[in-house]
């Protein structure tokens, strides 16, 4: 093979390989362009499935709010007509149990005064033939607002007690007389070119007897103000119809009136029209295309709100998307950007469906927590209906809200709930234990609704079964709000008639028993001193019949003791004041006492003289029963430091000991009845408990006060303060101070 040959085969050698490197070029290209298509179609594909599903979360969300609009507008008036259903309510109640003509008009009055002005007109009680006034067909009372003068007094009328007006056969008398108690909402009509919606229903006697029908009358204005505020976009119409279809309220209304008397229809108010003819007008003025209508019922009344909104205003954003997907199908980096924002947007959908699932959990733990507020509010009712003592409760304008069954059997039947306290006051007619008769503003639960607080006061009513006479001892407190405002008010009552009467029987048993002592005591006594006057006695007859005359000295005290205890429990402990020099009085006791405990010194600090206006035997009774306790409770050889000062227009005298002290404990109730401190200790000295008593007692009709302050292991000091008696001198001797310590009461401890 020569030269050329080889040349040859090398340049065919280069065009094939050239050949195959385009080949392989072509393929490459081919495979990025099938691949880039791939990429382009998947994306594409993708991003439209994002599309679909943006948008149709996006039809979602907007018809999620226009339905919330709605359901606002619908809450809104549910509101309005709970109102009204609880006023309906009310009345019924309250005028079941009243027989009075004047009581139900002065009821009704009352109720329509607590109603709103710009949404109640008026209000009716109508009953059955004879239920009130015997042998009359037609009772009917209706009171109203005066339309002409705004804010002026209700108006009462009798006009439609009539048989031309017959208002036994109205539909709304049947359907709420038929309903069993519920109330019932009417057709909308039209009176005197003013447009009224009625509730009715039927009310009864304490018998479960039907004595007629009431009825409430609601201003249509105010709903169509309340509609015409929720209009805020002219692409959007909120309505309002009645369960049969009767326009309630229409943003448009005086188009829609203008369009029907165009067509010879004499309408006075829109509720004459029907929810069909609005659908013709919507059709001729066009506004039944391109709209998307939304419905929602408010509860139990069956009133239907409407939405109808513009498609293109109302889905505008999904329309938006629309057009923006075009453009990143042939951008597809623009397409994934967009693809972002649908996600986005996707995201604001789902956060939605998460609001309303967060607002489903909490209905439902508002549900619980309702369900905990009903368990405590009836272990609350169980403890009230179990407890012995009367429980009432009044609403601020004293309406009895709660009478728990002790309030019921203490007061009668007239304490029921919903009875003003003002209708309970003349079944009883409460006095005070002083006899007069009580104002009704000075009862305990009035003046708790004033705000004050009232405890312990007593007093007498005439019991349900007169003439009864009972003693009350009652407590009342004012509920107030966050504000401090009072809002209600509560009444604890509690009969004491029994405790009372038992109190009485025991102090007139002390009085007779201490009354049948005195005799055989004083012949005890005489008898012993005869027997040692008459002849004398042998040493040991002696000391027996002197044991004899100490017994009966002591059962003598002991006596006196416990009928000065009685009648001053019972107020009629007697006193004969005069003017008394307190030092001087002082100095005698201190002699006294020195005389039984002579090793307890007492000392007694330089004093002026100190008049005061008093008993002066009883004073003398009080500071020898303050000095002898001092000494008594004192270790022997331990002083007593006395001390009487001026203070002002008072004088105060101050006892302070070093003896064994009185436990805490103990230290409030030393001034009781009876009560020994010390009792079963080793230092108890004897007594009945009644020297602190008669000592306070004394002291407090004097116009004084006395305290004590005591620690266990150190002493007592005791303070009396006594009213004096400025330049002044003295009116009695000085023997006159011991005569009235010769008094038996101040021979030993009481």
């Amino acid at each position: 093979m020569d030269r050329e040959d080889i040349i040859a085969l090398f340049r065919i050698h280069d065009r094939s390989s050239s050949s195959r490197e385009k080949a392989t070029a072509r393929r490459s290209l081919s495979l990025a362009l099938l691949l880039t298509g791939m990429v382009g179609v998947l994306l594409t594909i993708g991003l439209l499935d994002v599309d679909r599903r943006a948008r149709h979360g996006q039809e979602q969300e907007a018809q999620a709010q226009q339905k919330a609009r709605t359901q606002e507008l619908a809450s809104e008036l549910g509101t309005t007509l709970r109102g009204a259903e609880q006023l309906t309510d009310t009345l019924a109640v309250l005028a079941g149990p009243l027989q009075e003509k004047r009581a139900i008009e002065e009821l009704m009055r009352r109720v329509l005064a607590s109603a709103p002005e710009s949404t109640v007109y008026g209000l009716g009680v109508w009953f059955e033939p004879g239920r009130l006034v015997p042998g009359t067909r037609y009772m009917g009372p209706y009171v109203h607002r005066d339309v002409a003068r705004r804010g002026g007094l209700p108006i009462l009328t009798y006009e439609w007690s009539t048989p031309a007006y017959d208002y036994l056969r109205r539909p709304w008398y049947q359907q709420a007389r038929a309903s069993g108690g519920r109330i019932v909402i009417s057709e909308p009509y039209v009176e005197e070119d003013q447009a009224y919606e009625t509730l009715s229903r039927a009310f009864f006697d304490d018998q479960g007897g039907l004595r007629g029908v009431v009825s409430v009358d609601l201003f249509l204005p105010q709903v169509t103000d309340m509609v015409r505020h929720a209009n805020l976009s002219p692409s959007e119409i909120l309505y309002v119809t009645s369960p049969a279809g009767a326009l309630l309220a229409h943003p448009r209304e005086e188009q829609l009136l203008a369009w029907a008397r165009a067509r010879d229809r004499p309408v006075r108010a829109l509720c004459e029209l029907t929810l069909v003819e609005l659908r013709a007008w919507e059709h001729e003025q066009g506004l039944d295309r391109g709209r998307h209508l939304t419905e929602v019922s408010i509860p139990q009344v069956g009133w239907r709100v409407f939405a109808s909104t513009d498609e293109g205003v109302l889905f505008k954003a999904v329309h938006r998307q629309k057009r923006w997907m075009v453009a990143l199908c042939v951008m597809l980096w623009g397409g994934l950007g967009a693809s972002g924002l649908a996600m986005a947007r996707s995201e604001r959908a789902r956060a939605l469906m998460r609001t309303l699932a967060e607002r489903q959990r909490q209905e439902e733990e508002r549900q619980r927590l309702l369900a905990q507020v009903r368990q405590r509010s009836a272990e609350l009712q169980a403890i009230l209906e179990g407890m012995l003592d009367a429980v009432i409760v009044t609403d601020a304008v004293g309406v009895i809200t709660l009478a728990n069954q002790a309030a019921l059997k203490l007061f009668g039947q007239v304490m029921l709930e919903g009875t003003r306290l003002d209708a309970v006051y003349p079944h009883h007619r409460p006095r005070g234990l002083d006899g007069q008769e009580l104002a009704f503003e000075e009862l305990p639960m009035v003046r708790a609704l004033r705000g004050e607080q009232v405890s312990d006061t007593e007093l007498i009513i005439t019991g349900p079964q007169a003439p009864r006479q009972l003693v009350l001892r009652l407590n009342s407190a004012p509920l107030r709000d966050e504000s401090g405002r009072v809002i209600a008010a509560v009444s604890v009552a509690r009969d004491i008639t029994q405790a009372l009467e038992l109190e009485r029987l025991q102090g007139d048993f002390v009085r007779m028993a201490a009354h049948e002592l005195k005799t055989p005591l004083t012949v005890m006594k005489s008898f012993a001193q005869l027997s040692r006057r008459t002849e004398p006695p042998s040493p040991v007859l002696g000391r027996l019949l002197e044991g004899i005359c100490r017994g009966v000295d002591r059962m003598d005290r002991l006596v006196r003791t416990l009928l000065d205890a009685s009648q001053l429990q019972s107020g009629q402990l007697r006193f004969e004041k005069e003017k008394v020099e307190l030092r001087a009085l002082v100095e005698a006791a201190i002699a006294r006492t020195i005389a039984n405990h002579p090793n307890n010194p007492i000392h007694l600090q330089p004093a002026p003289e100190t008049w005061v206006f008093g008993d002066r035997a009883r004073l003398a009774q009080v500071l020898t029963e303050l000095l002898d306790n001092a000494a008594r409770y004192s270790p022997m050889g331990h002083g007593v430091e006395v001390a009487v000062t001026p203070d002002g227009d008072a004088v105060e005298l101050s006892i302070h000991d070093q003896g064994i002290g009185i436990p805490a404990r103990q230290r409030d109730r030393v001034f009781e009845r009876f009560y020994r401190a010390h009792a079963g200790t080793p230092h108890d000295r004897g007594g009945l408990g009644l020297g602190l008593f008669l000592a306070r007692g004394i002291v407090l009709q004097h116009g004084g006060r006395l305290e004590l302050e005591s620690r266990e292991g150190e002493g007592t000091h005791v303070r009396l303060r006594l009213p004096r008696l400025l330049e002044t001198r003295p009116v009695s001797s000085g023997c006159q101070f011991s005569e009235a310590l010769m008094h038996p009461l101040r021979d030993g401890g009481l």
